[in-house]
Formats: C-alpha cells, sequence, structure tokens
C-alpha cells in the first residue's frame, strides 16, 4: 500500500480533532502500518507537513493539528505544481490551465501566490501580452507540493465521523478492552458514527450491503 500524504493528512486530522496531541505511534496504528519503511514514509509526510505548518510539535514525537493550514484543492495544486516544475521557461497561465485542466481562476491564484513566495518568476510577455512565468531554483529544489494556507473553515463534512473512527481503533489497539473508561469511549464514538450514518440503512438492506467509493 502506497502511503500518500493525504492518508498521512486524514488520519492525522482525525486523530488530532479539536487540537488534541497526537503520536507518530497513532498514525501509525490509525493506518494500519506495521512496517518501518511505511511508518518512515510517514514520518516523511508529517515532516513535509510540519514545514507548511500543518503541524506544530510539541515535544518529542508529539504535535498537533493545525486546521488553519490544510490545504485547500490539494490534489489540483499539485497537479500545477508538477506543471510548474516540469514546463520550460516562457509559459502562461493559460498553457498551465489547457495542460492540467485546472480552472483559469484557481491556477492564476496559485501561480500567484507562488510568485509571492519566490517558486515562480514572471518572465515578460508572449505575443497576445500574457504574463510569461519561469520556475526559480526554489522550485526546483521542492519536489514536494508547496500550500497556501487555509482558510479557517473546516470543509470535511465528516470530520467528527473520522475523529470517532479513529478514537475506536485507537482504544482497540491501546487501551484496556475490560476498562469501563474504555467501553465508555468506545460507545459515544460508535453512537457518532450510528447518529450519521445509522438512518442511511433501511432493515431491508442490512443484508446487500456493499461499500462504496473506497479511496484507501
Amino acid at each position: 500500500m502506497e502511503v500518500t500524504i493525504e492518508m498521512v493528512r486524514m488520519a492525522v486530522r482525525a486523530l488530532g480533532d479539536g487540537r488534541k496531541k497526537i503520536s507518530y505511534q497513532q498514525v501509525y496504528e490509525a493506518l494500519g502500518l506495521e512496517g518501518e519503511a511505511q511508518q518512515g514514509i510517514v514520518r516523511a509526510r508529517i515532516s513535509i507537513m510540519r514545514k507548511h505548518g500543518e503541524v506544530e510539535f510539541q515535544e518529542r514525537g508529539i504535535f498537533i493539528y493545525n486546521e488553519t493550514h490544510r490545504p485547500r484543492n490539494a490534489k489540483m495544486l499539485a497537479t500545477v505544481w508538477r506543471f510548474v516544475r516540469a514546463s520550460k521557461p516562457g509559459w502562461t497561465i493559460a498553457d498551465a490551465t489547457m495542460l492540467t485542466r485546472v480552472s483559469y481562476t484557481h491556477t492564476l491564484r496559485y501561480v500567484n501566490w507562488l510568485e509571492g513566495e519566490g517558486y515562480v518568476r514572471k518572465q515578460g510577455k508572449d505575443a497576445k501580452q500574457a504574463n510569461t512565468y519561469a520556475a526559480t531554483n526554489k522550485a526546483q529544489a521542492s519536489p514536494e507540493t508547496p500550500y497556501p494556507p487555509a482558510r479557517k473553515t473546516n470543509t470535511d463534512p465528516f470530520q467528527k465521523e473520522r475523529a470517532a473512527a479513529a478514537t475506536i481503533v485507537r482504544l482497540m489497539l491501546c487501551a484496556d478492552p475490560y476498562a469501563k473508561k474504555t467501553a465508555r469511549e468506545i460507545t459515544l464514538a460508535c453512537q457518532v458514527l450510528l447518529d450519521r450514518f445509522g438512518k442511511t440503512i433501511t432493515p431491508s438492506e442490512d443484508d446487500n450491503i456493499e461499500v462504496e467509493g473506497e479511496t484507501c
């Protein structure tokens, strides 16, 4: 299984809901990773998130998630970023839009931010008097996608449910299943999931449930 930064981000956000402290071990367990190689990738992904301000380390191996720095449209920005680094100097916003299939508005906004951060520079104008751009040395030295700070809004409609699911996994793996406190917390987390999903399943559907849209 490939450990993508989106997988790690989703796990960290769920575990760190409400600015709870998170450990590497909790992320490993939430993603079901036991091998050192994959755990090393998790640490590398979190290190990248730290550079972008997404996570804040409290002590060695312990950190919190900074929701205000969560990147918006991460896959879309990553596509534009690959174009920026791969293209020869002299490309335009229209070129980027055509080759990445990302809207002109989103591309222009992202490139303007990249220019302000020193990742791209204006080179001149083309025959149509459109600005042309080139990636800087800073961009070539940065293979990972840089993300603008996110607005202080929660756009994940399932964040509460993801946090509940992560809580159940953590308690089942790390806590004493016989302890009353553990049972109480698991019950509360299950109730969160039932409140969200229980009403979508009717008794007649129970025997033929199929899981669709899995991404992990």
